[in-house]
């Protein structure tokens, strides 16, 4: 499982200089490895996770003249590499290989370097109210023996669905095997810290199952293969129904959850690439799909490929707004998904608050019935 990789250096348009610290504040309340049911061999057993990169993620993720590599092999102890440049092919293979604590906290770290990538003025040009939208989730792609994917997904999808609710990531596998290899895909969106929890859990899948990835065949990058679709998974997730394709967010599950939030969702089925998506959301739940700054709407924007505009507030109605979404029928269902799952969160969230109220107006109505 240790393929043979180099380094090299980076590009000249790659990120600034940063510090290799990612906030474990919360991350410690969602994994344990000394309290976790695994065989105590395998909590430290060295093992090596590769993943899918672009050319110009490499020069993020090396840094300036192996700057952020460095930086994260010091703060982790993990080693990485990134395989050589070929000629004529955009994407290489980052291998980090290190123990279940230790890897996760690199690909967190490497997330970190491409977000604050994504973020430089150079790279992004887009504007919400005159200020640069402000990213903070970036895909990552592993790459894992197509044997080992029953196992990360679980039966019924159960398993990969937890590692998403433990993470709060958007997690799919790709439907087919890299060419001439037996490994997948795995996408996984997020902030570093959801990506450090959700690497965690899929490395503890793959330990528990380990030996069956004992002949796997490793993709090399050649310029013989069109692998595009590989790092963009999440746009085709509507057409892969099958148990090694499972997205984690099953839109007409959250679509019922959602019953009279979400109303007059339309999309006509003829010729459905060029008609748009719409539906109507409460204003006061519209601020959630935004983001501060824009920077959620931004990112739903980036990772589906599609263009989202939100109707403004009228005098005539100022109860709903409208949302339209243009794009591929795969990548507006994706939209849709990624604006359903932070609508979900934000009446989950309010419906919180109003329990922790009616709780406290309860009990304050009892202190003042004994006090009489």
């Amino acid at each position: 499982m240790n393929p043979e990789t180099t380094e090299s250096t980076a590009p000249k348009e790659t990120k600034p200089e940063a510090t290799a610290t990612v906030n474990t504040e919360n991350i410690e309340d969602k994994i344990n490895t000394e309290k976790l049911d695994l065989d105590p061999t395998l909590k430290t057993k060295i093992i090596s996770i590769r993943s899918l990169v672009t050319s110009k993620e490499a020069g993020a993720i090396i840094g300036k003249g192996g700057k952020n590599v460095k930086e994260v092999r010091d703060a982790t102890g993990v080693k990485a590499a990134v395989s050589p440049v070929v000629e004529g092919v955009n994407e290489r293979i980052l291998t980090v290989t290190g123990t279940l604590d230790t890897i996760p906290r690199a690909y967190a770290l490497f997330a970190k370097y491409l977000i604050e990538n994504s973020n430089l003025q150079a790279n992004n040009n887009k504007h919400h109210n005159g200020k640069p939208h402000v990213i903070t989730r970036t895909p990552i792609h592993l790459l894992v023996s197509h044997l080992l994917l029953g196992s990360i997904i679980g039966k019924s999808g159960e398993n990969i669905k937890e590692i998403q609710d433990t993470s709060k990531a958007y997690i799919i596998a790709s439907k087919d095997m890299l060419p001439q290899s037996t490994e997948r895909v795995i996408e996984v969106i997020g902030n570093a810290e959801s990506i450090h929890v959700a690497t965690y859990y899929i490395i503890v899948s793959i330990l528990r199952d380990i030996e069956k990835a004992t002949n796997n065949i490793l993709f090399k990058p050649a310029k013989k293969y069109n692998i595009s679709e590989f790092l963009n998974i999440s746009s085709h997730y509507s057409s892969q129904k099958n148990a090694n394709a499972t997205s984690l967010s099953d839109k007409n599950v959250m679509a019922a959850k959602l019953d009279g939030i979400v109303s007059n969702v339309s999309n006509p089925k003829a010729d459905a690439n060029s008609q748009p998506l719409t539906f109507k959301v409460p204003a006061n739940f519209v601020g959630c799909t935004i983001g501060r700054k824009g920077s959620k709407i931004a990112e739903i924007r980036k990772i589906s490929g599609t263009k989202i505009s939100i109707s403004p507030l009228t005098d005539e109605n100022k109860e709903e707004r409208t949302f339209t979404i243009i794009g591929t029928e795969e990548n507006k269902e994706k939209a849709l998904s990624l604006i359903y799952e932070l609508l979900l969160e934000e009446k989950e969230k309010l419906a919180k608050k109003e329990a922790k109220e009616a709780a406290a107006a309860a009990t304050q109505s009892q202190e003042t019935k004994a006090s009489n």
